[in-house]
């Protein structure tokens, strides 16, 4: 079973490496979805572009959300989150890498998941500071209105420590023509790698 797996912010895909013994995993880079494929599977912010290559057309057999979100609705909020990403990437620009990175991992929706390793070698700088200006959840449009032109079964997942995403999973689902939640045991935002067996367990089930 092939899975095409999209990272989210300061993702990697070797991040992905642990699915390997179970499936053909491809990384594509988060802004190049394939069009078509067997399983799409989006976390975070590659949650967020997978559902949008979905509203434009991509045909998939199955489709995985992790700790994803609708998008921010009502113009006050929208420009209050640009404004939060814009702070986020000037920070990434300039700020020294260590405390760039450790400013995001203390976020209290991280707060209670595994940090990965991120070495600034493995970044381009700009590139990151691009996604938070062209890819924040303020700037792409919500998509709530729009799920129902989803027919492709998805599975939606998030961890039961991550309460917000909890309840954008119950949202969602409720608003899918074949979806169904699954919120994953001793888990934070980080679904994958903080519990890697259930999340390839739970992928195997599809």
């Amino acid at each position: 079973m092939k899975i095409t797996a999209i990272h989210g912010f300061l993702g990697l895909p070797a991040d992905w490496t642990f699915l390997a013994p179970h499936f053909e995993v491809e990384t594509p880079d988060p802004g190049s979805i394939p069009g078509r494929g067997d399983i799409l599977l989006g976390y975070s912010m590659g949650g967020r572009l997978a559902l949008h290559a979905l509203l434009n057309g991509a045909i998939y057999r199955r489709v995985v959300i992790v700790s994803s979100g609708l998008g921010v609705e009502g113009e006050d909020a929208r420009r209050a989150r640009r404004e939060a990403d814009e702070d986020w990437a000037r920070m990434f620009e300039s700020a020294p890498w260590d405390e760039a990175v450790s400013r995001w991992n203390g976020q209290p929706v991280l707060r209670d998941s595994h940090d990965l390793a991120r070495n600034e070698t493995d970044f381009a700088r700009y590139e990151l500071v691009r996604q938070l200006r062209e890819w924040s959840p303020a700037v792409l449009p919500p998509i709530a209105s729009r799920l129902h032109e989803i027919e492709i079964p998805i599975l939606w997942i998030a961890g039961e420590r991550d309460q917000k995403y909890v309840e954008e999973g119950r949202r969602a689902v409720s608003l899918l023509p074949d979806a169904e939640l699954w919120i994953c045991p001793a888990a934070g935002h980080r679904v994958p790698w903080d519990q890697p067996g259930l999340f390839a367990a739970r992928l195997q089930a599809l």
